[in-house]
């Protein structure tokens, strides 16, 4: 992880994170969906925990091993009998997610540059997790209620799909000037999903309306590609240097941007999806104590773009061409409500 300290001398480093996000708006573009929101009241919740580990091969090449385990939900209001009326429906989805094993090479030797670098990295999501988790739901009619999968697909453990992944990350210490002590780090990372789709009911064949011919493709989830960015610092804070319980204590700001493409790098993109892009700045902090590093952020989300083009379900929606726009940013990567606001804690040990 660029900007979390020097693992020199060291051969495994583990991790636990977790994450939860809820969203309570839908979108069209960048404009809250305010109808949608009104009539079916919906209401998501991610929760995200995962557990990695590090292994150091030599001291510039590495293998990353992460696995999450989620506990997400969502639900809201049928039928739409009007503003905020109905019956609210939902459903769990939890269990082991995609397994995602990743392997990095600094491009400078660790010993000679130990205050700046450069990493570059190929690995592989293994679809460990549940793409087809089912309950007892009914369309948006109100009637029909039978087993069918679980919607959005975001709550999904897992997207079926084998997957590539590539990143480069680095960083950069500052030891002279003004800026001394102060860390620079960056990141930007690829997952290539091969897959077209993968079998599992969508929302879209679960609506009980009449489809227009253009959404009969989208009956079932598409096995989407994702990507994620992140620029960040590492700040000293005053009057901390000459406190020992308080040494290790920096300042964390970092600009994120995670999002899904109209269509795969490699392979068709067939089948429903929620294609768009969130942008979110995280404040935190972290803390360093020997072999042991603990971050917390909250990273809130200021800008946020979803494209209805690949999502619209006609008759649903007074807007035309709007989106259904009902899934939020999760590891699997599908996008449509998306959190004001995340919590994020993690502690990393080094052995």
């Amino acid at each position: 992880m660029p900007g979390l300290g020097s693992t020199a001398g060291s051969r495994l480093q583990l991790s636990i994170g977790w994450r939860q996000g809820r969203a309570t708006q839908s979108f069209i573009h960048s404009h809250v969906n305010h109808e949608f929101d009104s009539t079916w009241r919906p209401f998501e919740r991610v929760s995200i925990l995962d557990v990695s580990a590090r292994y150091i091969v030599t001291p510039r090449i590495s293998i990353l091993a992460t696995l999450p385990f989620l506990n997400n939900n969502f639900s809201m209001l049928y039928p739409p009998s009007g503003p905020g009326k109905g019956t609210r429906y939902g459903a769990n989805s939890y269990g082991i997610g995609d397994l995602s094993l990743f392997s990095q090479c600094y491009l400078l030797k660790p010993k000679e540059h130990p205050f700046g670098n450069l990493a570059v990295g190929v690995g592989m999501k293994i679809p460990t997790g549940n793409w087809d988790v089912r309950a007892n739901l009914p369309n948006l009619a109100g009637f029909d209620y039978t087993r069918r999968a679980v919607y959005p697909a975001a709550i999904m453990p897992g997207d079926g799909g084998t997957g590539i992944i590539l990143g480069v990350n680095g960083y950069k210490n500052f030891r002279k000037s003004f800026l001394r002590g102060n860390t620079v780090f960056g990141s930007v990372s690829y997952l290539s999903n091969p897959a077209n789709t993968n079998g599992t009911q969508s929302i879209v064949s679960s609506e009980g309306v009449p489809l227009a011919p253009q959404f009969l493709t989208e009956l079932t989830n598409s096995v989407t590609d994702s990507y994620n960015a992140q620029v960040g610092a590492s700040i000293k804070i005053p009057r901390t240097w000459d406190k020992p319980v308080l040494a290790g204590l920096r300042a964390r700001v970092t600009f994120n941007i995670e999002g899904i493409p109209d269509r795969d790098f490699i392979g068709r993109s067939d089948g429903y999806r929620q294609p768009g892009y969130i942008l979110a700045v995280a404040p935190g902090f972290t803390y360093a104590y020997k072999r042991t590093l603990f971050i917390a952020e909250v990273p809130l989300v200021f800008s946020r773009y979803i494209n209805p083009r690949k999502s619209a379900i006609p008759d649903l929606i007074v807007n035309p061409g709007g989106s259904l726009g009902v899934a939020p940013f999760d590891p699997n990567n599908n996008l449509g409500m998306v959190p004001k606001a995340v919590v994020s804690l993690r502690c990393v040990q080094t052995f």
